[in-house]
This record gives C-alpha cells, structure tokens and sequence, in this order.
C-alpha cells in the first residue's frame, strides 16, 4: 500500500505564513512538532466503540487521522483502514508506523469534505478534531460526501470543540445547528461532554441513517494492494 495524493513535502520559501487551514499549514504544524492533538494515545472513546457490538468489522476511515494512531488501532482490531489529512509530514509518519506493523491501513492527502476518490462504503468512521476546523461552508460538503460513503447503520464517532457563544468563525468549534446539519443522513445517538485544553468539548456518536443522497456522491476507484 502506499501513499496517495500529493507525496512532495510541502515547503514555503519566502517566508510568508501559509493560510490558516492549508494543507501546508497543517503540515507546519507538524514540522514545527506544534501539534497538541497528536498524543500518540487512542482515546478511550475510540476503544470502547471497538469492544462495544456497536461497530461491526469492515471498513473503516479515520478523517483527520494525523500520525495514524487510531487508524492502526482500527486495524489491530480488525478493520481495514482509510486514513485521511492535509498534512503530509503526519500522513508519512503514519505509513511508515503502518507498515512496520504491517496493519491493514493506508493513508491519502485529501480534503476531507471530499471522498470521492474511494469507492467502498464504511462499517464505521471516526473524527477526531477534523471536522470542527472546517470552514462553515465546507461542512454540508463534508456530511454529504461522509454519509455516501458510510453503509446504513454504520457508526460515526466525532470529537469536536464546541463552539463560543460568541462564535469567532476562524476558530474551531461545533454548536447545535452543526450538530443539526448532519440530518437526515445521520441520527444522533449519544453525546459526552468534557474539557480539553481550557476548551469545552464533546463527543458524537452518530449512526448512519438509511435516507439516500440525492446525488452520486462518489464516481473513482480507490484500490488497496
């Protein structure tokens, strides 16, 4: 399995701070090893869905998946892994750590909002603090194209912060009427709040309802070797 999308580092050499949510600024984040998110630790969230019945073995995507640390996860236990990011320095690391252990993972540099390169359907699907760094506009794009490439019934776990009340658009955050957005293409099934870094934040479990797009929304192939 290798690497899909763009395999060129990302490099900036006039010294101008890449746009705020750019795959190169994700991929300086990394560089610059200021990336808080990546724990190297599965979150305790993620372990009990895969021990729960909730989440039937198949395929998985990891959207957001950084270094890949839940996406191996995934793949010890049984699932066959799609891991998307916008950083290419993370999505290296995680191929490399994939094929050490010789899991059952790749990894593709893709936006997020758009899965239309792949052409299997999902058992489950985590986020992990992607979806809620979303520009607004994007996240209809990014339920949509989810939702086509998730079975019925499929889970989808999301970890977010949850928005202001003062909501500054260029800080990350989910409010209810996000929450609200995924309809009719998901169902909420339970919500656990907390804290994380000074920030109030939540996780989503969501399940994948039967209503069908309106629209194909995927026409590539993706293949795993």
């Amino acid at each position: 399995m290798e690497l899909a999308g763009n395999s060129v580092g990302v490099t900036i050499d006039d010294g101008a701070a890449p746009p705020r949510g750019s795959s190169a600024w994700w991929n300086a984040r990394y560089l610059s090893r200021d990336a808080p998110w990546d724990t190297g630790i599965v979150p305790p969230e993620v372990a009990a869905l895969v021990a729960s019945e909730r989440a039937p073995r198949g395929w998985a995507l990891d959207l957001g998946c950084g270094s890949g640390v839940s996406s191996r996860y995934l793949a010890q236990h049984g699932f066959r892994v799609v891991g998307v990011d916008l950083a290419h320095t993370a999505l290296a690391r995680a191929q490399a750590a994939a094929m050490a252990e010789r899991a059952a993972a790749c990894f593709c540099l893709v936006d997020v909002a758009d899965l239309s390169f792949l052409n299997v359907r999902a058992a489950l699907a985590l986020d992990i603090g992607c979806f809620h760094a979303l520009p607004l506009e994007r996240r209809p794009h990014y339920v949509r194209s989810l939702a086509g490439h998730l079975l019925p019934g499929a889970c989808y776990l999301l970890y977010a912060f949850e928005a202001a009340p003062d909501r500054d658009e260029s800080a990350p955050g989910v409010g209810p009427r996000d929450v609200a957005g995924f309809a009719p293409y998901f169902v909420l099934c339970g919500v656990q709040h907390g804290h994380d870094r000074e920030r109030a934040s939540a996780w989503y479990l969501l399940r994948r309802t039967v209503t069908p797009l309106t629209y194909p929304a995927w026409n590539r192939c993706y293949s795993q070797s």
